[in-house]
């Protein structure tokens, strides 16, 4: 049996080792294909990178002819930039990134393979690496990017007279600023029957950093990218061309757009989410115990965790939790001190590497020991999570803000509205009736995150919006919820406590 647990502390998938070996399908693959979406949303760490550098790797597995991720990054408006500009910059790119990759893998035609190669000499495009290299070169290029020679190539269907014309329309297009012409020229370029897929990843990430001031129009301009990749992966189709772009976005921000067309890219995006099958499945192809009998484990990945785990060995804790339970205890436990993300679940399991042993099931004394190491992640997570909201709310989640925030709310079992009301009031040094409106905003962004949980009189069990799809919060019921912590920063809050309590 292989003692190789194959989690490593670096939990992005980039620096992921094992990924490739370990990559779990749970069928989101083909039904990304099958729904041909422009959008793939979902929370940080559930797996979106993970996705594409995979099918980087194991396209032709699904039939596809080539996957590329280009990650977009320092790409925030400085300065007095304007916002179409900025825009257009950012469309340049991504269309200069797929030719050099189209060119690398031989994908265009024979006669637009030296169009391209003579285009991007032309212009110094040739080693583009990144979006910080490409803005340094692109201030150098005066007018725009332009072409020389002819493009008649892509235009054989015309008859002579339309075939002129189209040329001196297309030239003169690449001394603009618009992308347009090149997405024009990119599409006659392709050849029929071949599946491209290029995935754009972190496109959002900067704004956890970037100037506040200039967030509304980052958001806008973040939109507005994701409609033109949409149109142009129509006008492909249309076209018979098998390219698709598919962004790569935090789930939350569709939130935070403003614009009546928002549906449209919520109808065009698809959510990467994980149950417990899935869970059981991801953590057998990376837990040692299983290696030996792999594809027998993957048969009844459920069954095979809770001969590990066993479900007896969570019951006493999860008395404590008040949250749904599922078939294996281990999921319950997971799925309650969890955001339920595989990044979560490779971490606890990192945490637990050196407190498991390989010839005996798990016990919870292992299970406890982990949870030191584990809480410190999962506390440093929730500030990644909460940097968005805390700009646009205009308040800083610091590791001590939010370590101060899950003590306040752990003094409690659970907090009724007024009792939150003042409690927040006080943590946001929010004490006027005016304040009232920020307070229930920053309660209904605690609800988004999993931050916080509610129940009804009736209710048996603690409702948290990342566990349950049909959860909602209803501001006119205010008065009925009781409001819960989510149950791990609890359960951890309380462990500290009890700690701290017998040093002294």
């Amino acid at each position: 049996m292989s003692n190789t647990f194959k989690i490593k502390q670096q939990s992005s998938a980039e620096k992921d080792i094992y990924l490739i070996e370990s990559f779990h399908d749970t069928g989101f693959i083909n039904y990304m294909i099958e729904s041909n979406c422009s959008i793939i949303s979902g929370r940080k760490g559930t797996g979106k990178t993970a996705l594409a550098k995979y099918l980087e790797e194991k396209s032709r597995d699904y039939d596809i002819d080539l996957a590329y991720r280009i990650p977009i990054r320092d790409v925030s408006l400085t300065g007095n930039e304007n916002l179409k500009d900025h825009l257009n910059s950012i469309i340049f790119f991504i269309i200069i990134k797929t030719v050099l990759k189209l060119l690398k893998e031989k994908s265009f035609t024979d006669k637009s393979e030296k169009y391209w190669e003579n285009f991007l000499i032309q212009n110094g495009l040739q080693d583009i690496a990144d979006y910080k290299s490409f803005t340094e070169l692109k201030k150098n290029i005066k007018g725009g990017f332009s072409f020389s020679g002819k493009i008649s190539t892509f235009l054989s269907s015309f008859g002579a007279g339309g075939k002129i014309e189209q040329e001196s329309q297309l030239s003169k297009s690449f001394i603009s600023d618009s992308p347009s012409s090149l997405i024009e020229a990119l599409k006659e370029s392709l050849p029929e029957n071949k599946n491209i897929y290029i995935f754009i990843d972190d496109i959002s990430d900067y704004f956890d950093e970037g100037d506040m001031n200039k967030l509304g129009n980052d958001l806008v301009n973040l939109r507005e990218l994701l409609f033109n990749l949409q149109n142009y992966n129509s006008n492909f189709y249309d076209a018979g061309k098998g390219l698709k772009f598919i962004s790569l976005i935090r789930n939350d921000l569709f939130e935070f757009m403003d614009g009546s067309n928002n549906n449209k890219l919520l109808t065009d995006s698809i959510k990467i989410e994980w149950d417990e099958k899935s869970f059981a499945s991801l953590l057998i192809r990376r837990l040692p115990y299983y290696q030996d009998k792999l594809d027998e484990s993957l048969e009844d990945p459920i069954e095979a965790i809770r001969k590990q785990f066993p479900d007896e060995i969570f019951s006493k804790t999860l008395a404590n939790f008040g949250t749904n339970q599922h078939a294996t205890k281990f999921y319950s436990y997971m799925i309650s001190v969890s955001f339920n993300r595989p990044r979560d679940f490779l971490m606890f399991c990192y945490a637990m590497r050196e407190r498991l042993s390989l010839k005996h099931v798990a016990t919870f004394e292992n299970i406890e020991s982990a949870e030191i190491e584990y809480s410190e992640y999962f506390t440093s997570e929730l500030k990644d999570e909460l940097s968005l909201v805390g700009r646009l709310l205009k308040y800083d989640f610091s590791k001590n803000n939010i370590n101060e925030l899950i003590e306040l709310l752990s003094q409690r079992e659970n907090f009724n509205i007024s009792q939150l009301k003042t409690e927040l009031g006080k943590y946001l040094d929010i004490r006027t009736k005016v304040g009232w409106s920020k307070i229930k905003r920053f309660i209904r962004e605690l609800w988004r995150y999993g931050i916080v949980g509610l129940k009804e009189k009736q209710d048996k069990i603690i409702h948290f919006k990342y566990i349950s799809k049909e959860s909602v919060l209803d501001e006119k019921k205010f008065k009925e919820y009781l409001f819960f912590l989510h149950r791990g920063l609890w359960w951890f809050a309380e462990k500290k406590k009890n700690r701290n309590k017998e040093k002294d």
